[in-house]
């Protein structure tokens, strides 16, 4: 079902699309999270909606009871969280026009777009155009912010296996473009390369189809309407 698509433009238009939590200036690039998961019965009313940015969606939804490492997120403190941030934009607005927007995407949006230039690479390499390496630059900027550490078991084994592969398809292309072209050397690298960027492109698509559901970019609102179908007609 979903929250209602009126409601929510009423409350991002309330948090000036900042995020509830790091009071971020987000863009496109915010969700409207659920405060007690619908797992946990928690209804689709805008009450129980909170805006925050990717990062702190991921950090909200990360936390490991069977192994606990800081302070999980409580309904409780993500309402204060919401009621505080809307409080300081309706009574003191000035905040946010001397506030400087900072337009560098966060870490999970990044890897993301990394993911997705990845794929492109994959691609074009399969059919035989060696030479363009995977990327690299953004997955180690989450490692180095602790984003990777806290996603969720199954999401975060699917970025490493990626990268994994990714690195060794990097290291099969450098290996071969030093070798005259129609050598055994050159020939047998251009089969390590090829065998590695068949491995690869299935798991990036894993890895990119992962996090793009995480990040929430398939959400749907109560009046957005369903893969292929058309928005139910209020009465």
């Amino acid at each position: 079902m979903g929250f209602s698509r009126k409601k929510v433009d009423d409350l991002l238009v309330a948090c000036k699309r900042c995020c509830c939590i790091c009071h971020r200036f987000c863009c496109t690039k915010i969700e409207t999270d659920h405060i007690v998961l619908s797992a946990d019965r928690g209804p689709d009313d805008i009450e129980n909606a909170i805006p925050v940015c990717f990062e702190c969606h991921a950090e909200i939804h990360a936390y490991n009871d069977a192994h606990p490492r800081g302070r999980k997120f409580t309904p409780n403190e993500l309402r204060k969280h919401k009621e505080q941030w809307l409080k300081t934009c309706r009574e003191h607005p000035d905040i946010l026009i001397a506030a400087h927007r900072d337009r560098d995407v966060g870490p999970l949006q990044a890897l993301l777009d990394e993911l997705d230039f990845n794929r492109s690479v994959a691609v074009h390499s399969i059919n035989g155009k060696h030479g363009a390496l995977f990327l690299m630059t953004q997955f180690e900027r989450a490692v180095q912010e602790g984003m990777v550490a806290i996603l969720e078991d199954n999401l975060r084994t699917a970025i490493l296996d990626a990268y994994v592969v990714m690195t060794r398809a990097n290291q099969a292309t450098l290996a071969e473009l030093p070798q005259g072209e129609g050598s055994v050397l050159f020939r047998f690298h251009e089969t390590r390369t090829t065998e590695a960027l068949q491995e690869a492109a299935p798991l990036i698509d894993a890895a990119y189809n992962s996090l793009i559901h995480f990040l929430g970019h398939n959400e749907r609102t109560a009046d957005s309407p369903p893969a292929g179908g058309k928005a139910r007609e209020r009465a």
